[in-house]
């Protein structure tokens, strides 16, 4: 099995969906704020920002969960849930971004966790959009960006 097809490897994947909700868990357990980079294309709002806000997030969008916005995360059903604001106006949605859609978390500058499967497991209740069709897939953007090439050692 090659390495790239591993990363898509459905008990791999579970595995990092365990690790990642056990890590979630324990920073909100013990109220340490972090962000999250995700795949934006798979995030859901509700209600959903104008589309003022939306226009400006990139395909892969990190949140703060911090204060307020940290005061309401959730974990649920796979996915983390939190009240944010948006926009000049602080325009106020439920963010629910399933576990698959969490790229990387970082605490202040450190980042903790590095998601490196290759999601096939998606929630029941989670609609594909024409942003999700487009994007191949996480990692392969991921690691398309000349940014991200000091995560990976070759």
């Amino acid at each position: 099995m090659k390495s790239y097809e591993f990363l898509k490897n459905e008990e791999f994947t579970r595995i990092v969906h365990q690790t990642l909700e056990r890590v979630l868990s324990l920073l909100l357990k013990n109220g340490v704020p972090f962000s999250i980079l995700t795949n934006i294309a798979r995030v859901n709002f509700e209600p959903k920002p104008p589309l003022l806000v939306t226009q400006k997030f990139e395909p892969f969008t990190l949140f703060v969960l911090e204060n307020y916005t940290f005061s309401s995360a959730k974990l649920t059903d796979d996915c983390l849930t939190f009240e944010a604001g948006f926009g000049e106006n602080n325009f106020a949605s439920l963010v629910s971004v399933p576990l698959g859609a969490i790229l990387r978390i970082v605490i202040e500058d450190l980042p903790i966790f590095l998601n490196m499967s290759i999601d096939t497991i998606k929630p029941a209740q989670q609609k594909t959009s024409k942003k999700e069709d487009n994007l191949k897939n996480s990692l392969e953007a991921l690691l398309n960006n000349p940014e991200n090439k000091n995560l990976f050692k070759k």
